[in-house]
């Protein structure tokens, strides 16, 4: 046999040619070419439209108020154009997100295992639609609620609030991110009693530890104030408590396919 025909054990099991190291490397460097490329590309779109995106973002603040410019200041003669960076940034981030989740994918994929191919784009697609879904229930829901909550408490200590923009920005993108991706832990759990790897019955005995993990999430990942920790919390405990009878269809689904 010619050694061009030889097969390797890792093509038997289905998981494809095993590559030389150069080759992952120069597949490394075209993924992270490309990653780069759609950063750009979604930087600038969302430069274009800084000002349309700030008039959104200060939606929460409109609900709650009727002069919402009252409440926003600019400090620094540079503000201005420091804040239409960060708006690119965030907003293109999450533009390019998935473009670069598929570039990601190509690059992994190859070295997947079939059971964890499979799951692989489900896997995406849920993920994806639990981190919008977490971040308009912020944005739409919480947000608002949070506003709302501290203007009345700048009210009842006789103080006028007034923010600057920056700071504005920051917490609007902070809570709606960090929201976004807490909605994933769910998923992260499923997952993980598909694969095998954690069992429902854990899942179930530790339902007190996932609240205390829950709101130690929030302590770390919500703007510092307690309100917002609490807003952050409630969510991720009823996510959780989803997450658990998921785990339980999942490990009777993973049981029936394997008897």
């Amino acid at each position: 046999m010619n050694p061009e025909d030889e097969v390797t054990p890792l093509e038997i099991a289905g998981e494809g040619p095993v590559k030389p190291f150069v080759e992952h490397l120069e597949d490394l460097r075209g993924t992270l070419f490309k990653i780069l490329g759609a950063l750009f590309i979604g930087f600038n779109v969302a430069l274009l439209s800084a000002n349309h995106i700030l008039a959104f973002m200060t939606r929460p603040l409109r609900q709650v108020t009727d002069h919402p410019e009252k409440f926003l200041q600019s400090l620094n003669v540079t503000d201005s154009l420091v804040l239409s960076m960060k708006i690119a940034l965030y907003v293109g981030l999450i533009i390019s997100a998935p473009a670069i989740c598929y570039f990601l994918g190509q690059f992994i994929l190859p070295a997947l295992r079939p059971k964890e191919k499979r799951l692989m784009w489900p896997a995406f697609a849920w993920g994806t639609l639990l981190f919008l879904a977490g971040c308009a229930t912020c944005f739409f829901l919480m947000v608002p609620q949070t506003l709302r909550a501290f203007i009345r408490a700048s009210g009842w200590l006789g103080i006028e609030p007034r923010w600057t923009i920056d700071s504005y920005i920051g917490f609007i993108t902070q809570f709606v991110l960090m929201c976004g991706l807490t909605f994933e832990i769910p998923l992260v759990v499923v997952i993980l009693v598909r694969m095998g790897w954690l069992s429902y019955q854990t899942v179930r005995k530790g339902r007190k530890v996932l609240v205390a993990i829950a709101f130690t999430i929030a302590a770390f990942l919500a703007p510092p104030d307690p309100l917002s920790m609490v807003f952050m919390a409630a969510p991720l405990v009823l996510l959780f408590e989803i997450a658990i009878w998921l785990s339980w269809f999942s490990q009777r689904k993973r049981k029936t396919a394997h008897s």
